[in-house]
């Protein structure tokens, strides 16, 4: 018999959301985050239970989790009426308990090692983000090939359902693969992790099919920790006419380890944009899933501009890309809707972060923000200006942590986004444009 360890966190979050929409004089419309849909002030909760058990070549782990707006219909009851999985219908469109996060492993040899379940997976988290990062269900083989070489090969289904409308089944299949390698090169202050990627979804929902070709790296010179990305996407549409996907991103960023209380950094991210939707090509980029809200250096968990706002930006929950502008040409993104003639972005980051005690801690960043091209943005009613700005404005964020002990600790966010020329000239001018911000306390228990 094998020994089972229990493990767990529950995370409870008093939120605040203004203005989403940079509009004061209209009320919000609910958004959705990973608890439901919501608007304005509510109580956010995410409580996990997990349990891990292995031998001398298996493992296996699961997690159980429920991640809920709090009121009465998610709280000590499942609360459903009227059409399935109609949105108006179930208050409760986060997660009840069940499994959230399932992996199993076992190693035949250190080169081959046979995984499966619905775990995180990723391209490029390390970095930008840019790709792919997601717990879809997997199946992987790999492994260790030499001292300072692995790889990995995954087979990922986004979607694989039986429609009941009378059409194929396999019309709404969208599956990916991703052969990744890691290949750790220098020695003493200067190390680094070369990782070379390719993937391809075959997006048949969408009648897409898309080949990405990638390179990530990160790693430390001396006091520095350089990192970077390169994404180029070549790819198709097959109905109802044929449309070319060519599209780029990249990401580049270097961090400062100064201190423990000061580590800067600066980063660029960027995407290509569609200048022409009329045209037979998308040269918007689009990734499986944009994962920009988990990745180390320009990420955060609870940012306003990792949530889905459903505002003139268009960005979507996890992605800091203008990927949800239009509902033409989809060919991926978090839902499978992010769209090949999006205007595609630039983000100049600033920031800093670092331990002010072995208690406290925080991070704060400043983003400025432009899209790549603006000939699809339609202009407000009443602008005089016959095309938007390019500068889509600027956002600031601010994280406390605070850790009261070792099963209990706090973070604080605050998060602001001043819209830019290019988003107040796609509202009406009879809009009352105003900052966008959110506040959000966790209170975290992990045992």
């Amino acid at each position: 018999m094998a020994d089972i360890s229990f493990f767990g966190t529950a995370r409870v979050m008093p939120t605040f959301y203004s203005n989403f929409d940079f509009n004061d004089n209209t009320p919000d419309a609910p958004v959705l985050n990973e608890g439901g849909y919501t608007a304005g002030e509510h109580i956010r909760s995410e409580l996990r239970l997990g349990w891990k058990a292995g031998g001398d070549n298996w493992k296996i782990m699961m997690i159980a989790e429920s991640d809920v707006i709090m009121e009465k219909d998610t709280a000590d009851r499942s609360f459903y009426t009227g059409t399935f999985k109609g949105v108006g219908d179930r208050p409760n469109a986060g997660s009840e308990f069940g499994i959230e996060r399932f992996e199993a492993n076992y190693t035949f040899t250190p080169a081959f090692v046979l995984s499966t379940g619905w775990n995180i997976r990723a391209a490029d988290i390390r970095t930008g983000g840019l790709l792919f990062g997601d717990d879809h269900p997997f199946l992987e083989v790999g492994g260790k090939l030499a001292e300072n070489l692995n790889y990995a090969l995954t087979y990922i289904t986004v979607n694989n359902r039986t429609l009941t409308s009378g059409v194929s089944p396999v019309k709404d299949d969208w599956r990916a693969y991703l052969l990744k390698f890691n290949a750790d090169v220098g020695s003493g202050d200067a190390k680094f992790t070369v990782s070379p990627m390719l993937l391809y979804s075959d997006n048949r929902l969408r009648s897409a099919k898309v080949y990405y070709y990638g390179i990530e790296a990160f790693g430390q010179v001396g006091l520095f920790k350089p990192s970077f990305e390169f994404v180029y996407a070549d790819g198709e549409f097959r109905a109802p006419s044929t449309t070319d996907i060519k599209a780029y991103a990249a990401f580049a960023g270097v961090e400062a380890a100064v201190s423990k209380a000061l580590n800067p950094y600066i980063a660029v991210r960027y995407a290509t944009g569609d200048d022409n939707s009329s045209d037979t090509e998308a040269e918007g980029f689009v990734g499986v899933t944009d994962i920009a809200r988990f990745t180390p250096l320009m990420g955060m968990d609870g940012n306003i501009l990792g949530e889905s706002m459903g505002n003139p930006y268009g960005n979507v929950l996890y992605s800091y890309a203008p990927e949800r502008k239009f509902g033409t040409n989809l060919y991926g993104g978090i839902g499978n809707a992010g769209s090949g003639d999006n205007p595609g972005h630039m983000i100049v980051a600033l920031g800093s972060k670092g331990a002010l005690s072995d208690a406290l801690s925080y991070k704060a960043q400043v983003f400025l923000i432009w899209y790549n091209e603006t000939p699809n943005i339609p202009v407000g009613a009443g602008q005089t200006v016959t095309e938007v700005d390019d500068y889509a404005g600027t956002t600031f964020d601010l994280q406390l942590a605070y850790k009261f002990a070792k099963n209990f600790s706090t973070t604080f966010i605050y998060s602001a986004f001043v819209p830019g020329d290019g988003i107040k000239q796609q509202l009406a001018t009879t809009a009352d444009d105003t900052i966008a911000q959110l506040g959000t306390l966790q209170l975290v228990w992990a045992y």
